[in-house]
Parts: C-alpha cells; structure tokens; sequence
C-alpha cells in the first residue's frame, strides 16, 4: 500500500502542479468571461462523469474478488457492462446537449460565445466516452494493485494535456480549440491504460458474451447504491459553478473556479492513498478478518486527520497571498474560496477512511446516507446563503453541508457495523484542536509576517504563514502525546526505501502491502 500510494500521490501531484501552471495562463488569454464558460463546461461534465451507475468501484471490486478467489467470469463480464455503459451512455449525453442547447444558453447566460461553447461541449463528451471505454481497463490495473502503470499513464497524460492546453490558447485557440484538445488527450490516455492492461492481467478483458442476467442484477443492487452516492457528491462538489452560473455571471464563476480547483489540488494525495486503499481492503473483507480490517480502518483515519489538519491551517492562514502569488494579482472571491472551502475538505477528507471500508464491506448503502444528507443540506442552504452573503455563500453552504454530514456519517457508520466510537474521538479530536489552535495563532500574527504586493513579497508571505501553520500543529500534536513509537517508525521506513512495514507486534505485516 505505501508503495502504490506513493506512486498514485506523485501521479496526482504532478497532475495538480501541472493543472497550477497552466490555469494562470488560460485564465490571462482567455479572459475571466470565457475562463468562466470552460469552468462551466468543464464543471458539468464532472457532473456528468460521476453518473456511471457505481461500474468504476463495481469493476475495481469484482477484479479483486477475483484475485481472491472469486470469478473471473463475473468480473469479465462486469468489465463488460462497462463497455456498454459508456457507449449508450455518450449517445444519449450527446444527443439531450444537442436538443437542450437553447435552454442552457440562456440559463447559463453564454451569450455570444454559445456556438463556440457548445461544439467545445461536444467534444469534451467525446472525450468522455473515450474516458469511459478506458474505465475496464484501469479497473483491471487497480484491482491487480498496480499504481504504478495507472500512475504513469494518468500523470503522463495530465501533464501532456496541460501543456496542449497552454500552447492551443497560446495560439490563439479558444473554446472550441480547447474542447478538441482534451479529447485527443483522453484518446491517447485510453489507448495506454488498455495497453498495459493487456500485459498485465491478459485473461481480464471485457467480454459481451459472459454477462448473464444475475450479473446486472449484482452490479445494480451494489453500483445503484454507490451512483446515489456520487449523484449526491456531485451536488456538494460541482454543482456550485452552475448555480453560480445560472444567478451570477461566468465572470463570477472564474474566481470561484481557481479557489476551488487549488482546494481539490489539496485533496489529491489524501485520495491517491484511498484510492490504494480500496483493493487491499475488499482483499481483506473478503478474508473475514475484521479486527486487520478495523486496524487498517482506524490508522488511516489517524493519517488523514492529521494531514486535514496541517492543510488547513495552511491554507486558511493563507488563502490571499497564495492567489496572489498563483495569478499575479488579487482575486478577492478566489480567496474567499479557498478560506471557506477547505474546512469543509477537511471535515470531509477524515471520513475518507469509512467510505472505503463501508463499500469494500459490499454496504454503500451507509455512505449513501451520508451522501443525501449533505446533497439535500446543500440544496436547502445555498440559495439562502447566496442571497444572504453573496457569491461567498455558495462555498459556505458546501462547508457546512459537508460538515454536519459527515458527523452523521460517523454515527451511523459505527452504529450499524456495531464499531465504538470511541476510538475515532480519540483519533480525530487531537489534530482538530491542533488545528484551530494553529490557525488562530497564525492569523493574530499575520500581520507581523512579511507580505508584499509583488509575487516574491506573496511567496514569502505563503512561505511563512503556512510553515508557521503547519509547525504549530505538529507541535501540537506531539506535545499531546499524539505520536507513538510505530508512527515514527513507519515514517522512517518510507524514508529510507519503503522496506516492509513492521506491524505493532513486531512481525512482518506483508499483507498490507
């Protein structure tokens, strides 16, 4: 697990550092109005990529069963239904754009640019089936645990498409040029990914012929209940540009895209690692070994506390010069974003844990709960806070959305599975004070820290605030007893080449790995 984790984080960091370099550069030559229309076109389409009826986490699963003694016939034919899925699925997305485009100019406000955006639109479904056809096949690198290939090909293909990106609008290109360009990227993606996935497991392929009708039944009771899920993360994560959108201006939805696109950067190594987590967890569900799997549960849920809480107060203390220092220049709501939105990541990021182990456990059903929770919280709270503070209230009702679902899902989660809860109040509460504490600090000495108006003055001023941030929590933590003998044992493992991680009984724990 550390080994493919570390393998997908620098894959995602790359892909973040890449998208960080080249937004600056479409945000100046497109300008912030037909900056705001590609957010909102980029934006829907993450929408829409999150509808795949759960077949992502469905194939992932079922190629790992299969590893542990499940059938490989039925993970064919899941792997299958993929196949189908993303060619029915792209026709009907393509043809509703097409009859539904006037209603969308105008809800949207596109004005002038509705031509150029919808032929982009176009082909970022293109691009989207291309996306979809390629699912299988990652599924199949996944569940045999190999990051490493999943990693290159998605990094590789990420900084390939920024940098395409930066030189069509370099050019001159706009919309359409951009449109056209994420589609190539995500050809030649497919192309790779299914590539290795044949050296890698050449027995796994999607096959028509092996689905049976028990087959769509299983992927329906299982993926209807992860797609709720994702229908309701959709509403909490990207639906704030098209509200934006619909009551504001694109103009309006550009500075809240760059916060927010900076916030998801954060969250990119917390999500590499649970991503790597899932295979291993199903492996162990399926071994009937609930005490590893609790463990297993617990310690990341310890990791990722504790790296929500040093983010957090990084960012948060930092939030103004770090637009700054990105763009150049102040972009007051971009800022706003990224202060305001990352508590609720936070919050978020610490039941990442649970989600995985709740669907390797064959029961979504708990984190679909939690999903509807925060998806109708949402819904109820962002009008209101829209109109009460502005475009601010938009990422303010997320964050609190976010927030109390999660406390939800904690209860219910524990309850149901009969797990105390205990141990996940001694887990969570230490870096959670240790966070407030640090952004308190750093925000009454902020104004004694250097800053500046130019982007050397602002990256001093990111440099000093975040790493003042960041050493107060870790402090913090370590003057409360936080850390333990393992954790610093661990970290010196990593460090000095990923050898076996030793469990806390002292033997070999290679079934982690």
């Amino acid at each position: 697990m550390a080994r493919n984790g570390i393998s997908l984080c620098t894959a995602r960091i790359v892909t973040g550092a890449a998208s960080m370099l080249a937004l600056p550069v479409l945000y100046e030559r497109l300008g912030a109005r037909q900056f705001g229309v590609w957010a909102v076109l980029t934006g829907a389409m993450a929408i829409v990529a999150l509808m795949d009826m759960g077949l992502g986490s469905s194939q992932v699963r079922e190629v790992a069963r299969s590893l542990g003694g499940g059938s490989g016939r039925r993970a064919r034919a899941v792997l299958g239904l993929g196949v189908v899925w993303a060619v029915g699925f792209g026709v009907l997305l393509v043809a509703a754009t097409v009859v539904c485009w006037p209603w969308l100019t105008r809800g949207f406000h596109l004005g002038e640019l509705a031509a150029r955006a919808r032929s982009a639109a176009l082909f970022l479904q293109a691009g989207f089936v291309l996306d979809n056809l390629a699912m299988p096949w990652q599924a199949v690198l996944e569940g045999n645990q190999q990051y490493a290939a999943v990693a290159r090909v998605s990094g590789g293909a990420s900084v390939c498409g920024a940098g395409l990106a930066v030189i069509v609008v370099a050019r001159g290109g706009g919309l359409v040029a951009l449109g056209a360009s994420s589609a190539a990227i995500s050809a030649a993606r497919a192309l790779l990914l299914a590539l290795a996935a044949r050296r890698c497991a050449p027995a796994l392929t999607p096959s028509l012929l092996s689905i049976k009708r028990e087959d769509v039944s299983a992927v329906m009771g299982y993926g209807t209940r992860v797609q709720v899920s994702n229908a309701a993360a959709a509403i909490n994560s990207e639906t704030d540009r098209l509200v934006l959108a619909g009551f504001t201006s694109p103009v309006t939805v550009s500075g809240f895209d760059l916060g927010s696109r900076l916030v998801n950067v954060v969250r990119l190594p917390a999500e590499a690692v649970l991503t790597t987590l899932f295979p291993a967890a199903v492996t162990t569900a399926c071994g009937d070994s609930k005490d590893r799997l609790d463990g297993l549960y617990l310690q990341m849920t310890r990791y990722l506390s504790v790296y929500a809480a040093a983010t957090t107060a990084a960012l948060v203390a930092s939030a103004d010069p770090l637009v700054r220092l990105w763009l150049g220049h102040r972009v007051p709501l971009a800022a706003t974003t990224i202060a305001v939105l990352t508590l609720g990541c936070a919050v978020n990021l610490t039941s990442g844990a649970a989600a995985i182990v709740t669907r390797s456990e064959g029961r979504p059903g708990r984190e679909t709960r939690y999903a509807l929770v925060a998806a109708c919280l949402n819904v109820l709270l962002t009008i209101p806070l829209l109109r009460l503070c502005g475009p601010a209230g938009v990422p303010l009702s997320t964050t609190l959305a976010a927030s109390a679902a999660t406390g939800y899902f904690f209860v219910h989660f524990h309850r149901s599975s009969r797990r105390p809860i205990a141990p996940l109040g001694r887990i969570v509460m230490p870096p959670a004070a240790a966070s407030l504490i640090a952004g308190a600090l750093t925000w009454m000495t902020a104004k004694h820290l250097p800053d500046g108006s130019g982007r050397v003055d602002a990256a001093i001023a990111v440099a000093s605030r975040s790493g003042m941030a960041v050493v107060i929590v870790i402090g913090t933590l370590a003057a409360l007893g936080f850390f333990d003998r393992t954790d610093w044992a661990r970290l010196r493992t990593l460090v000095c080449g990923l050898v076996p991680i030793r469990s806390t009984a002292g033997q070999p724990d290679r079934r982690n790995r």
